[in-house]
């Protein structure tokens, strides 16, 4: 639902999260006797509860960046949900939920029903003409749209290796096609770099210990690959000369490009922070932005994102929540990655790759939309652990 209407999935997850404190109350002790299982889900609620403590002492009525702020704020809120959703499937009452064929099938479906829709839209809406319109689903920015499909499509990647069928190698090049199809129409150069990149990974960390197949399946990837790139040239071939363009106008200290921008809004984020680096509001921010903008020729690119975010989650945090806020994220940002490890997952380890990737050029824990698609990646990434990875590793 999450990719169709934000705002309703979000409702849905709500009821999900009541349900999860009755299955933490019935096994507060098991939790208890495996505190590790705690570390991640404690970290998502501390940055949630930040960004809501951050919005109530820095939001002003009637402020001009109202929109903003309740973004910052459904983010958080979203963080908190998820977290006790989180500690709900690490309980013992719901693991049999782990890796069962109805949860692998419900994923899959999920991902191929996506697909379609980005491919109906695309006919519906654009009459095919995907170079000019890049496909949103329920998101208002085809941006977002990306980074959530790629965590779905990760997802449904592992329910595919989970099947006990001799096809489910054939199934995941497929899959892998049509995944990177939808990736690639919602034209968002960060997901269609990083979405293949993710997908291959995950396949050879499960097959790393089978050369025979490891072998057969690079070729594969590779003719799977060409064949991508020859059908959707057209979509790429534009991207990509946006992208010398962009950066063109930045070596010409022209930061008002989509590349650009971003280069611009990291060095604002890096010299807002330092000013303030206890924290401040979105107008001091917009202050700064704006005297700095007006000695430095080559940030001015930032302050059309000045109402919004800046396109970075660590630089974006670092000037509004101060060293704090890093210091969270950042152990945030461990902790998904020690999760990983204690469950020796690598749809785990793809999944916090892509949400730490992606923060790195957009914010994924901002809004309804994004902070739901990432978390919930997470939540369903618990539950495709495979039979044998179900019990966390001892150090």
């Amino acid at each position: 639902m999450v990719l169709v209407n934000p705002d309703e999935a979000l409702k849905v997850f709500i009821v999900s999260t009541v349900l999860a404190v009755t299955v933490v109350y019935k096994d507060f002790r098991f939790l208890l006797a495996n505190k590790r299982l705690l570390i991640l889900p404690a970290l998502m609620l501390a940055f949630g509860l930040l960004q809501i403590i951050w919005v109530e002492m820095f939001k002003e009525s009637g402020s001009a960046f109202s929109g903003a702020y309740r973004s910052y704020q459904n983010g958080g809120k979203v963080l908190i949900f998820a977290a006790i959703v989180m500690v709900a499937l690490n309980c013992q009452q719901t693991r049999t939920l782990r890796a069962s064929i109805p949860v692998n099938y419900m994923v899959i479906a999920t991902g191929l029903g996506l697909y379609g829709y980005a491919g109906y839209q695309l006919y519906a809406i654009a009459e095919m003409h995907f170079i000019s319109y890049r496909v949103p689903l329920g998101f208002e920015h085809a941006t977002g749209t990306a980074y959530a499909l790629t965590f779905i499509a990760l997802l449904a990647s592992q329910a595919l290796l989970n099947l006990h069928s001799k096809v489910r190698i054939l199934l995941y090049f497929l899959h892998f096609l049509l995944s990177c199809a939808a990736i690639v129409i919602t034209q968002t150069r960060a997901a269609i770099l990083v979405y293949p990149v993710l997908c291959i990974g995950l396949f050879f960390l499960h097959y790393r210990h089978d050369r025979k197949v490891l072998l057969s399946s690079f070729i594969a990837f590779l003719v799977l690959g060409t064949m991508a790139l020859i059908a959707l040239k057209p979509i790429l071939e534009k991207r990509y000369a946006d992208f010398e363009r962009d950066i063109y106008a930045y070596s010409n200290d022209n930061s008002n490009t989509s590349i650009g921008a971003r280069f611009a809004m990291q060095r604002a984020g890096l010299y807002t922070g330092e000013m303030a680096i206890w924290g401040q509001s979105l107008e001091q921010r917009s202050l700064s932005l704006t005297r700095l903008a007006n000695t430095d020729s080559s940030i001015r690119g930032a302050l059309l994102y000045a109402n919004v975010h800046l396109h970075n989650e660590v630089m974006d945090t670092f000037s509004l929540k101060g060293v704090i806020g890093v210091a969270l994220l950042i152990a945030f940002y461990a902790a998904m990655l020690y999760t990983a490890y204690i469950f020796r997952s690598p749809l785990f380890l793809v999944i916090s790759g892509a949400i730490i990737i992606y923060g790195l050029s957009d914010l994924v824990l901002y809004a309804k939309g994004e902070a739901l698609s990432s978390m919930l990646s997470l939540c369903v990434a618990l539950m495709l652990v495979p039979d044998s990875m179900r019990e966390p590793a001892n150090d």
